[in-house]
């Protein structure tokens, strides 16, 4: 499988500002906010992704400027190739 059949969208937010918005990428991707307010504390992500390939999907929470990884494993083209 490609990782980039895998695509993930989620919503980051910093709490000590209250900024938030939302984005969708590709899995191995590092996420990035864009949001340099200044104050001190971790903009926050909380995430879904699914596999175009499979359907299979997940979740995951993160700090920004992070690598994201779903570790999936696509099993679509090992049951093509069985049938």
């Amino acid at each position: 499988m490609s990782s980039a059949e895998v695509v993930w969208g989620g919503q980051w937010e910093h709490p000590a500002c209250g900024a938030s918005g939302e984005a969708m990428w590709e899995d191995e991707a590092t996420v990035d906010a864009g949001h340099d307010c200044g104050r001190d504390g971790a903009v926050v992500w909380s995430a879904e992704w699914r596999c175009q390939g499979c359907g299979g999907e997940g979740d995951g929470q993160f700090e920004d400027d992070s690598p994201v990884y779903s570790d999936h494993e696509c099993d679509d083209e090992d049951e093509e190739v069985a049938a």
